[in-house]
């Protein structure tokens, strides 16, 4: 098998790669010597190297930030915003779910729904939640859903089932 490796310079660099990659094991491999050391720095009883205390992060005091905090950068005027005034909680939203079928098993009841609110169908069993909705009780021709305090159930449209069905 022959390998096409392009131009002279792109061989040189191959090769330089190729040694550059020698160089590196072989660093990794050979241990350094210990009169390798003191070669090169001479005698090791004359040189005297400095005890580093260790170093300690100290968080500062939040009153240095204070003209930071009176006159924030952020905004035009250099002030903080006025509070804004507290808005009534909005009623929770209604179900928007519309009952399509229901799938009655010995193990599960499950109810088939229709979203309305992007029209797409949704499957849940006894005791799931949708939008904060959880699915109590599933019968032949509805579906009891509960959220907190609040119930609602759906009912079947028979006639639009029947429709569906020819």
């Amino acid at each position: 098998m022959r390998f096409d490796t392009g131009n002279f310079l792109t061989r040189l660099l191959l090769s330089l790669c190729g040694l550059l990659t020698l160089i590196i094991v072989a660093e990794w491999l050979i241990p350094i010597r210990a009169d390798a050391v003191n070669e090169v720095t001479g005698d090791s009883a004359d040189v005297e190297f400095p005890t580093l205390a260790p170093s300690r992060y100290v968080h500062a005091n939040s009153d240095d930030f204070e003209a930071i905090l009176e006159r924030p950068i952020f905004f035009k005027d250099r002030k903080l915003p006025a509070e804004a005034i507290a808005k009534p909680a909005a009623a929770p939203a209604p179900l928007r779910l519309k009952l399509e079928g229901v799938a009655i098993a010995a193990e599960a009841r499950v109810a088939v729904l229709r979203d309305l609110a992007d029209n797409h169908l949704v499957q849940l069993a006894e005791g799931m939640s949708h939008n904060g909705w959880t699915l109590e009780s599933v019968n032949a021709d509805n579906a009891t859903f509960r959220r907190g305090r609040q119930t609602t159930e759906l009912t079947l449209d028979l006639a639009t089932s029947e429709r569906r069905r020819r």
